[in-house]
């Protein structure tokens, strides 16, 4: 560790003038106003820019590609620093009190960052992709979403930030090709959610658009539409097809409305004494049963060879 913090701060006084290396010692200073802003309100910065807070995050962020704009280091923290980092982005040294006041957890490690957002592809998809009147369906965004065997979650009005990271986790996990998160639903930028995903909100193609935009680009692409229901529900469903999960409020769950533009919907049985299970847990077990179902379909026949001894088996 002492090796590491030496070589850091020693790169870091060789490098600070290359790389516009210098120490924040105001809080109305820009860069620490919009990373406050950031992580405060959980949305996307003014400038388009995503706050993050911590060494963990940073890293996955790297490691999904994303540019990182500028990194804010702790004085005394600088051991945190990777040295590749410092000549790809602008990094500042903020004094502890004035770093403590631009992040929200009560112990920070240190470092935070501002990032560009993922773009999972801007360019319009190719024209077998359906529903081209409307904005997002000629997205590559929604492109991305459809690769494949299509499995989105469509997130509607999930209020808790850490069931949403939890479910964005989830999905990246069990194989799911998108996220949609519907009006109420919050920001999937919201520290809190981007610390529960590890890093998935990253890499899993996710949008935030209107219910009928939603509803409407899956009918016209053939994807089935699958509420998740407390009650009432059956308790089987065909996953292996294109499908899209409809997953409600935790304490509301889904409008009537919504639920009614469903093709089928689903009911997780339970048989303790609980009335239902929260979003993030009945959206992961769900995506589980849908990576089940598709990888047993994908499994090759057993060899006729093996049915031929099992049967002659069973005649002795």
């Amino acid at each position: 560790m002492i090796q590491r913090v030496t070589i850091a701060m020693s790169f870091l006084v060789m490098k600070s003038s290359e790389y516009g290396l210098r120490t924040i010692e105001s809080r109305q200073n820009s860069r620490v106003k919009e990373l406050r802003a950031g992580l405060q309100r959980g949305i996307k910065t003014e400038q388009g820019l995503i706050a993050i807070e911590g060494d963990h995050l940073l890293r996955e962020a790297v490691r999904s590609g994303l540019r990182v704009r500028t990194i804010f280091l702790r004085s005394g923290d600088e051991h945190l620093l990777d040295p590749d980092l410092a000549g790809k982005a602008e990094v500042v040294l903020v004094p502890g009190k004035i770093f403590a006041s631009a992040v929200v957890t009560a112990h920070p490690q240190g470092i935070a960052a501002l990032i560009e957002p993922p773009a999972f592809g801007q360019s319009r998809p190719s024209a077998e992709i359906s529903g081209e009147e409307s904005p997002f369906s000629k997205s590559g965004r929604w492109k991305a979403m459809l690769r494949g065997m299509p499995l989105i979650v469509l997130a509607g009005g999930l209020q808790d930030p850490g069931n949403l990271g939890t479910l964005v986790r989830s999905a990246e996990a069990f194989g799911a090709t998108g996220m949609i998160l519907l009006p109420g639903t919050v920001s999937l930028w919201n520290p809190k959610a981007l610390r529960a995903s590890s890093g998935s909100a990253f890499r899993l193609p996710s949008a935030a658009i209107t219910a009928e935009e939603a509803f409407a680009a899956l009918r016209a692409n053939g994807v089935q539409l699958i509420a998740a229901v407390s009650r009432g529900g059956s308790a089987q469903a065909d996953l292996t097809r294109p499908a899209a999960l409809l997953l409600g409020n935790e304490g509301a769950g889904l409008p009537d409305a919504w639920v009614g533009q469903a093709d089928a919907r689903v009911t997780i049985p339970c048989p303790g004494a609980v009335e239902s299970l929260n979003a993030a847990v009945a959206g992961s077990v769900l995506l589980y049963e849908a990576a089940r179902q598709r990888a047993l379909k994908d499994q090759p026949a057993a060899p006729a060879v093996l049915k031929t001894h099992s049967a002659k088996q069973g005649r002795r």
